[in-house]
């Protein structure tokens, strides 16, 4: 089974006028990133027939739902109930993941989450969100995801990059402390965790991250393809998760349109895995994690 541990769902209100959407909804992050009068955008659009073509193309098998780390907590509300429409029409080709803000109840937040069929927290953006990790909204958060084997998925920006519009900081500092006070969390850091596979290398730090894992959402915007080869080799091919970012286009220069076909064609011809360190990466390991099959 292929798993895309990392994708999006906009709807077509969001995607007609983003910016203006934004505005209207007091989001001013996303309206920083999402240009559409910018032809360098890399932004695309999907709706779920259009998700679900792609990934019959590329044959992915299912594809996990983020939610995105919005300023406010209704508009968060707003995307789970999105991201849940979209579960009721393809429950064996969708998983959805949980946008949490602080600002509100998170106990009742994930409960709803729940109930709705969700099964992970995510994308989290702890700095654009306000997320303080020394809170007792974040201790809920960590607790409840621990005591139901939810993961957390966290946005990470490249802590050495170049820098992109609107990015925000997201200290490496920040997850070894989360992963060293919930030791039974289960972390998923996107965009290969902003170069700490290479920290991890640190005996001091290694035990504390036991329970971290790595997607490669944007990987051909950041990295050359053996990236996966040097991340295996540094903590371990089963702590891999392929995640694409769709609908990014992350092949702008020939992408006209989102695909996902053109990111996995990279990582089978480039990525240096043998065939079952490939099977790992590109739904075994996401598949144990959630514990899909059992």
């Amino acid at each position: 089974m292929m798993i895309d541990c990392h994708t999006h769902a906009y709807p077509a209100e969001v995607a007609e006028r983003p910016r203006a959407w934004a505005a209207e909804h007091g989001e001013a992050h996303w309206a920083e990133l999402v240009d559409p009068s910018d032809r360098k955008s890399i932004q695309g659009w999907s709706d779920s027939a259009g998700m679900l073509a792609a990934m019959d193309t590329a044959g992915v098998d299912r594809a996990v739902l983020l939610g995105w780390y919005w300023e406010n907590e209704s508009t968060c509300r707003w995307h789970n109930a999105v991201i849940a429409d979209w579960l009721k029409q393809a429950p064996e080709r969708f998983s959805g993941f949980a946008a949490i803000h602080p600002g509100g109840c998170v106990i009742e937040q994930l409960e709803s989450a729940k109930a709705l069929g969700f099964c992970g927290v995510g994308e989290i953006h702890l700095a654009v969100q306000g997320w303080d990790i020394g809170s007792e909204a974040w201790q809920q958060l960590t607790d409840w995801c621990a005591r139901h084997g939810w993961p957390v998925n966290f946005h990470v920006t490249e802590a050495a990059g170049i820098p992109q519009p609107g990015s925000v900081a997201t200290p490496l500092q920040w997850f070894i402390r989360i992963a060293q006070h919930a030791p039974d969390l289960k972390i998923i850091l996107a965009h290969w965790g902003g170069g700490l596979p290479f920290f991890a290398q640190n005996p001091r730090l290694r035990p504390a991250l036991r329970n971290v894992f790595y997607d490669t959402a944007a990987s051909p915007l950041l990295y050359d393809a053996s990236v996966f080869r040097h991340v295996a080799d540094l903590v371990g091919v089963e702590r891999i998760l392929f995640g694409s970012d769709y609908p990014l286009r992350l092949f702008p220069r020939v992408q006209k349109l989102p695909n996902m076909q053109c990111y996995v064609d990279a990582i089978k011809r480039g990525a240096q895995l043998n065939p079952t360190e490939l099977k790992q990466v590109m739904g075994g390991n996401f598949a144990r994690l959630i514990k899909l099959n059992g």
